[in-house]
């Protein structure tokens, strides 16, 4: 069992680490609002792939990636939203000042929003259904005790918590957030067309 841990919570590590709509979020949200807003993207991000662990944990996950409808309509909600965050990145506006004064040109983000946003861009991405399908169907065998699908799936969630935390803590250190301040509004703009470009490409998935 402790060799099957290791080897979801690797897997689980370098998913998380791979550039995708949840990196994209948590970089803006943190870069362009606070690092409060980050943390609670990222508490959002791992809450969404609860869900996912959930309904794996349940049969269901069979169910939606079998389901040509299902999982049209999960994939097209999800393309949908990643395009409104991502034009809402592109028609945010900037106003230049001296970089001591940095955090008060940053844009307030309800923590509700910032937690509704990592929340939705995780739970709306197919992608992830099918990840956590096969991480549950392949890495975790039938004969597996239900309690310790329990232990892999808080794993897996404190393992995303730790990624994006990390993060944030990155993004928003004083110093790298000087270094970010002057081009703040290109790498806003840039993931802005990440999150377009992540939102048509899911568009385009198939099971």
């Amino acid at each position: 069992m402790l060799a099957q841990a290791f080897t979801i919570g690797l897997l689980m590590l370098l998913s998380a680490m791979l550039p995708g709509p949840d990196f994209a979020l948590v970089t803006k949200n943190t870069v362009l609002h606070s690092r409060r807003a980050g943390m609670l993207t990222s508490l959002g991000i791992g809450c969404g792939a609860l869900v996912h662990m959930t309904y794996c944990l349940l049969g269901l996950a069979i169910v939606i990636s079998e389901s040509l409808l299902l999982f049209s309509i999960i994939k097209y909600i999800g393309a949908v939203y990643l395009i409104y965050l991502g034009i809402n990145s592109l028609l945010a506006k900037h106003s230049h000042v001296p970089s001591s004064k940095s955090a008060a040109k940053k844009t307030a983000m309800r923590d509700l929003t910032a937690f509704r946003q990592g929340f939705l861009c995780n739970l709306l991405n197919p992608k992830a259904t099918l990840f956590f399908l096969a991480l549950f169907t392949v890495i975790i065998r039938p004969d597996t005790p239900r309690a310790w699908e329990l232990v892999y799936a808080v794993e897996m969630f404190l393992i995303i918590l730790a990624w994006f935390g990390s993060l944030t803590l990155l993004l928003s250190h004083p110093h790298v957030m000087r270094l970010l301040d002057k081009a703040e509004k290109y790498i806003t703009k840039v993931l802005g067309v990440f999150l377009v470009g992540f939102g048509v490409a899911l568009a385009f998935v198939k099971r």
